[in-house]
């Protein structure tokens, strides 16, 4: 998958499981903030920029999270396109193109910050070092630095009265991806086909290398 998926699927896996708890530590204040839904629904507005602070283009859509493992992730411009999950496959469907893709989850394929994002607080602390740069009662700021080389250089989770806000990710070269969420609703009840994908008739349908 490319690295701008690859932005996105970090996104929400962020939302996803949490494990258990390191008492008075960052580590601690995030996991309790992440702790408290089953569930997640938003708006998001996703942008890159460069080194030289020049940038790119914004890209709108809606994103849904279901603990433990199910996600739908849809952008509506500049190009619509639509990746889902049910925990098992991943599609990522491109209408434009009339073209789906189908991914097996595979857990072997997880690195540093899809473990973070994941909710594993054992491999944050063993990959990551977790700052808080803010500690405000209604704001929090998370800054997540890896132990040893890998995709990212830096991982900024900002929260707002208990919700998170934004997330931004700064790679190897320098490029920082932001993504925006808005109108965040919790705990809400989700229609049961929500994170399954039927292809639509017509369309090519390509399967991942070693998805059997």
């Amino acid at each position: 998958m490319s690295r701008f998926i690859g932005f996105k699927l970090v996104a929400v896996l962020l939302l996803l499981n949490t494990g258990q708890g390191f008492a008075g530590t960052p580590i601690h204040q995030l996991e309790q903030l992440m702790s408290g839904f089953s569930n997640y629904s938003a708006n998001f507005e996703q942008y890159t920029e460069d080194e030289r602070g020049l940038r790119g283009e914004v890209s709108k859509g809606s994103m849904n999270i279901k603990r433990p493992n199910s996600f739908r992730w849809k952008t509506i411009t500049p190009f619509p396109q639509l990746i889902v999950s049910d925990g098992d496959v991943i599609w990522i469907y491109d209408p434009d193109l009339e073209q789906a893709t189908r991914k097996k989850v595979s857990q072997s394929e997880t690195n540093g910050p899809a473990l973070i994002l994941n909710g594993d607080v054992q491999a944050i602390t063993e990959k990551f070092n977790v700052t808080q740069v803010i500690d405000r009662e209604r704001e929090k700021l998370f800054e997540l630095l890896p132990k040893q080389e890998g995709n990212f250089e830096k991982i900024q989770l900002f929260f707002a009265n208990g919700v998170i806000q934004e997330l931004m990710l700064v790679d190897l070269f320098g490029k920082q991806t932001t993504i925006i969420l808005t109108k965040a609703k919790i705990n809400q009840k989700f229609k049961p086909d929500l994170f399954n994908f039927n292809p639509p008739q017509g369309i090519d349908v390509m399967t991942d290398q070693g998805d059997n």
